[in-house]
Order: C-alpha cells, then sequence, then structure tokens
C-alpha cells in the first residue's frame, strides 16, 4: 500500500516537472532532453545496415554523456580527412553515446547478440589482445608498425554496431533534430557574441529557440570563436 502511494507522489512530481507530449515548450531556453521530448524512454526505428531495427531508448541529459565537445572539435565542419587515430576517438565517444541511450536491448546485449553470431569478430579480438600485450615490449620501428595494425584491427572489432546505427543513436543522444541548434547560423552566432561583449552575459543568453542543456556550451564556444575572428578582421581593416 504504502508502495503505490509513494509511486503516485513520485508521479505527480514529476508531471509537474516533465513537458509531457500533448503539451507544448512555449518557452525559449536550454532544458534536458528529456523534457523537451516529454519522456524520458520512447520505442523508435533505428537503421541496422539498411534495415530497421525496433528500440527502446532513454533520453539522457548532458551529464549523462561523454566528452561530446571533443567529438565536435574533432570532425569539425565535417570536410576534413580524419586521422586513424581521430576515427578512433570519434567512435568511441559514439560508443558511449549509444551506451547511454540503449536501454532496450542495453548496448551490451546487442553486443553480445552480434559476437555469439560473428566468429570472425571472435578472432579479431583474440588476435586483438595477443598484440595489445606484445606491443608492451617492444619500442622504436616495431612498435610504431605493430601499433598500426592494432589501430586498423580495433577499427574493424571494437566498434561493431554498424556505421548508420551508432550514427543515429548519437543523434538521439545529442538531441540533434530535436532541438533548433540546427537553425543557427554563422551570423546570428556572430551577432550573440556581439551582444554578449556589449551587454555582459554570454552568448548563448541572446539566442532565443529551443536548445538541449549540453547544446548551451557549445553555442558559447562557437560564437566566441567566430565573433573573435570576425573582429580581428575589423581590426585588420583599420
Amino acid at each position: 500500500m504504502f508502495q503505490k502511494h509513494i509511486e503516485a507522489a513520485v508521479e505527480k512530481a514529476l508531471d509537474r516537472r516533465t513537458i509531457r507530449p500533448d503539451r507544448k515548450l512555449e518557452a525559449d531556453g536550454y532544458y534536458p532532453l528529456p523534457a523537451i521530448m516529454g519522456a524520458l524512454y520512447s520505442w523508435v526505428f533505428v537503421p541496422f545496415m539498411g534495415e530497421e531495427m525496433l528500440v527502446e531508448v532513454r533520453y539522457p541529459r548532458s551529464t549523462q554523456l561523454p566528452d561530446v565537445d571533443k567529438l565536435h572539435s574533432i570532425a569539425g565542419d565535417g570536410n576534413k580527412e580524419l586521422t586513424r587515430r581521430q576515427m578512433i576517438d570519434v567512435m568511441n565517444i559514439q560508443e558511449e553515446c549509444c551506451r547511454a541511450v540503449l536501454n532496450r536491448p542495453t548496448f551490451n546485449e546487442l553486443e553480445q547478440a552480434i559476437h555469439e553470431k560473428d566468429y570472425v569478430l571472435k578472432t579479431r579480438r583474440e588476435k586483438f589482445e595477443e598484440m595489445r600485450e606484445r606491443i608492451k615490449s617492444l619500442s622504436g620501428k616495431e612498435k610504431s608498425e605493430l601499433q598500426k595494425e592494432i589501430d586498423d584491427t580495433e577499427l574493424f572489432f571494437s566498434f561493431i554496431l554498424p556505421d548508420d546505427t551508432m550514427a543515429s543513436l548519437t543523434n538521439i543522444a545529442l538531441g540533434i533534430g530535436v532541438s533548433d541548434i540546427k537553425k543557427l547560423t554563422k551570423e546570428k552566432l556572430i551577432t550573440a557574441h556581439m551582444k554578449a561583449r556589449m551587454y555582459n552575459g554570454r552568448p548563448s543568453d541572446y539566442i532565443p529557440g529551443i536548445f538541449t542543456d549540453g547544446d548551451r556550451q557549445n553555442i558559447d564556444d562557437y560564437a566566441a570563436l567566430l565573433g573573435g575572428k570576425e573582429e580581428a578582421k575589423s581590426r585588420r581593416r583599420r
């Protein structure tokens, strides 16, 4: 009986603090992703090697995600070719996003299901562990050459979810397509930087829209970067 009273009280408290799907989030600002989505969990279809897979996702707060700022700094505008090490760093961050988002099945359950059916992956994993032990006793050119082989092997088996699945789940974790982050332009960010300088505050204070709690720092960083470049151009023209 007490358990039911507790559950009802918790649900009532959450209802006051959560934007449900039948309500409209009218105020501008920065919100945890569950508040914007109006739920903590949802069943969604995600791509899986060109097909679709039904999974239950959990909408995380920015504090529950890995260092996504590093992801942005590595990937940049998406036009540069990444080194092998950068590719591994990006995929490590994507994998952590997938772990944070997948609720049913969990990431570990999905990983195990794939590994149980793929003996090539199992063989490569065993070889990888052997190389990791062997490199500890090497140096110089021999160590460098083995490190390249380790990186290639890691790319092959360590990230067993297909690229399209990892990208889709990462986008869910970051709230891509949910917040207004993609509506921002270079001009808006520069203007926000100028206003922050004039009136004090952060550039994100001067950009209206609905954003995730993780968008704020990215907006401030990019606005400062672009605004600083624009100010430098102005000084050179004088």
